[in-house]
């Protein structure tokens, strides 16, 4: 792969930006949300028969990611509207709406938000959604539909910038409605030092920070906007289980493990890119809050946290052309990251102005290596020596749009 490290031009960028973004609201709007994801084609029989088995597992994950399309023609896996994919839309609407007043854009993210509405499971304390497919892993069996805590976080992101600009109370009252699911259908674990870890899914046990965080944040975000206090009593003992669980480098894993647990070790220890981002982006709009008059008794450590864990994530997480890397190396490079490593920083350039060029860079090597020049739409991985092409409506073209929206927003 060729070395991009020289400075790229913000002017540059923006342009750049303008073009994709629309190629890419092009293509949501032409499939209506559907598409493919990472994870339909790993829910069939066959290629779970192949997980306990090292070398078939890699030989499947090959096997798809080199024949993207072949592979899901072959197990007949068909495209998928997913509940994630419309609330990443509405947010990237909205923040068009914002940074140029556009009517069509707005109308776009109401539409989109009502989808949420109508789509929202059943049979729970407020808004809720899962995915539209079955996830399994090493101790985990999450069926299609199960509501996911990070899901519906992003929506209820979503709700609240619409009720913000709109001042709907149908926006208003959803936020509550989401957070209200959270409170009575999410577990809080409780830890031996007091702290508490809300949990990933109603059956998820897995301690996992980005989750924790993700609703901490919204709980939040619901105080801020309904001044109701409830929503507040478990936020400070679930953000001290993650700011307390900060490594001395100011990393965060993926999660905690211990070795009584029957999850996937080397997943719940690894430090990546875009779950770092998540975790970064949760602490600054939590900050931002506090800040603006929240008496919440975190503040300091709160400002520390962030200060370090995106030191951690500008020195350690990228690589010198701008390409998003992990803990284990550079290989693969997949959307996901490359998508966050353009949001994240375009979100913190207002605390951090160093950010900003960050931002720029990152998205400067996605143009040139992640986009198909066709029709805009996301490639899913780089490899040392191809390229997966595999579209992903939820993983990649969602939340590519989104951070292009910030970026926009940004200028």
């Amino acid at each position: 792969m060729k070395d991009d490290s020289t400075a790229c031009s913000p002017q540059s960028a923006i342009r750049n930006s303008h073009e994709w973004i629309a190629q890419l609201e092009r293509y949501i709007d032409a499939h209506d949300g559907c598409g493919f994801d990472p994870f339909d084609i790993k829910q069939h029989r066959l290629v779970r028969a192949a997980q306990p088995y090292p070398l078939l597992r890699k030989a499947t994950s090959l096997f798809s990611d080199a024949l993207p399309n072949a592979s899901r023609s072959m197990l007949r896996i068909q495209p998928q509207r997913n509940p994630k994919t419309f609330a990443l839309a509405a947010l990237g609407r909205l923040r068009r709406f914002e940074a140029t007043g556009g009517s069509a854009h707005l109308d776009r993210a109401r539409y989109f938000l009502q989808w949420l509405i109508q789509h929202a499971e059943p049979g729970y304390a407020g808004l809720a959604w899962g995915y539209p497919f079955d996830v399994h892993a090493k101790g985990l069996d999450t069926p299609r539909g199960t509501p996911i805590a990070v899901v519906a976080a992003i929506a209820g992101e979503a709700f609240a910038l619409a009720f913000r600009i709109t001042g709907d109370a149908v926006y208003r009252e959803a936020v509550a409605s989401i957070a209200d699911h959270l409170l009575h259908d999410i577990p809080r674990m409780p830890q031996n030092d007091g702290t508490i870890c809300f949990a990933y899914t109603p059956g998820d046990r897995r301690r996992v920070h980005n989750a924790n965080l993700h609703v901490a944040a919204h709980l939040v975000r619901t105080h801020a906007l309904t001044g109701a206090d409830r929503f507040l009593d478990p936020v400070v003992p679930a953000l001290r289980f993650t700011l307390e669980r900060q490594r001395p480098d100011g990393s965060w894993p993926y999660g905690e493990y211990e070795p009584s647990e029957p999850f996937e070790e080397s997943l719940l220890r690894l430090v990546d890119h875009y779950h770092t981002g998540f975790v970064l982006r949760s602490l600054y709009e939590i900050l931002g809050i506090v800040e603006g008059g929240l008496d919440l008794p975190l503040r300091d450590k709160l400002a520390g946290a962030l200060e370090s864990g995106y030191a951690y994530y500008r020195d350690r997480l990228f690589a010198p052309d701008g390409a998003p890397i992990n803990g284990h190396g550079r290989y693969p490079v997949d959307i996901h990251a490359c998508a966050e490593s353009i949001l994240c920083p375009a979100m913190l350039s207002k605390r951090f102005p160093d950010a900003r060029e960050r931002a720029v860079r990152s998205l400067e090597w996605a143009y040139s290596h992640m986009r198909n020049t066709r029709d805009g739409t996301t490639y899913y991985r780089k490899y040392p020596f191809f390229t997966s092409r595999l579209v992903c409506m939820r993983w990649g073209v969602a939340w590519m749009y989104r951070a292009l929206a910030e970026v926009l927003a940004m200028a």
